[in-house]
């Protein structure tokens, strides 16, 4: 029979060790190259100019006390700057591919009668300089400039869900909160529920409507939370699942 020796089995263990938690998750998902100090950062969040119920998420995070949060699906940041402005002793592990090239994107918003409500605030030269930046830079580039205030308490981790979500529970990373804005996919709910019990479920795109005239995220939510026996509040864009109160730990 071959069996693993004692000594096999011991250096397993001490090579998964050093995967696991923080410190090790900084280690192994560095920030990119950038000519940081070079450049200002800017503040673009697709929430339709603070306009899109994001008060939820702010009152959950001082209700809970949440120290460690995953955001999926960071953009370019705009969000977790919000967050991380609002608590400072909270940390964010952003997860998004930052691949393609948003330049586009952004430049076509300003005459979008929706996509427009996300840029009011800023003057037609600071959009031309953003997708100047996307154009040279790329999104994860810019997004790390626009997030270099903030990195003692942003890990960037550069994959695509569910993958990332995997990745993270493989390596212990035990989240308070996990707040999805990424693929409207109702698999990421089950999928984030699954690994991490635990944490805060909430998210984006309550308004947003497919081709078919559905809501993928309210349908999502509405059967999880049916399946589950949560509850769940929503306001504009934003949603929230209620599984526990602070009392019960």
């Amino acid at each position: 029979m071959n069996k693993k020796s004692p000594k096999s089995l011991h250096s397993h263990g001490a090579r998964s060790q050093i995967i696991h938690g923080l410190e090790f998750l900084k280690r192994d998902n560095p920030w990119p190259d950038f000519p940081y100090g070079e450049h200002a950062p800017f503040h673009l969040a697709l929430d339709a100019n603070n306009n899109a119920g994001r008060e939820l998420i702010l009152r959950e995070l001082d209700k809970f006390d949440v120290k460690l949060m995953v955001e999926v699906g960071c953009f370019l940041g705009g969000s977790v700057i919000r967050w991380l402005d609002h608590k400072p002793d909270l940390t964010v592990i952003g997860v998004d591919s930052w691949d393609s090239n948003w330049a586009a994107k952004i430049e076509m918003m300003p005459p979008d009668p929706v996509m427009s409500r996300h840029v009011w605030h800023m003057p037609e030269e600071e959009v031309a300089r953003i997708v100047w930046l996307l154009r040279k830079f790329g999104n994860y580039g810019v997004t790390m400039n626009n997030m270099r205030r903030y990195k003692s308490r942003f890990i960037p981790v550069r994959q695509r869900v569910p993958d990332a979500l995997y990745y993270l529970a493989h390596r212990k990373i035990q989240p308070d909160a996990i707040y999805l804005d990424a693929g409207k996919d109702e698999e990421d709910l089950w999928i984030a529920h699954s690994l991490f019990p635990d944490a805060l479920l909430w998210g984006d795109d309550w308004l947003w409507f497919d081709e078919n005239g559905d809501a993928p995220m309210q349908i999502a939510v509405d059967t999880f939370c049916k399946v589950h026996g949560y509850e769940y509040e929503a306001s504009k864009q934003t949603w929230v699942i209620h599984s526990k109160t602070p009392d019960a730990g």
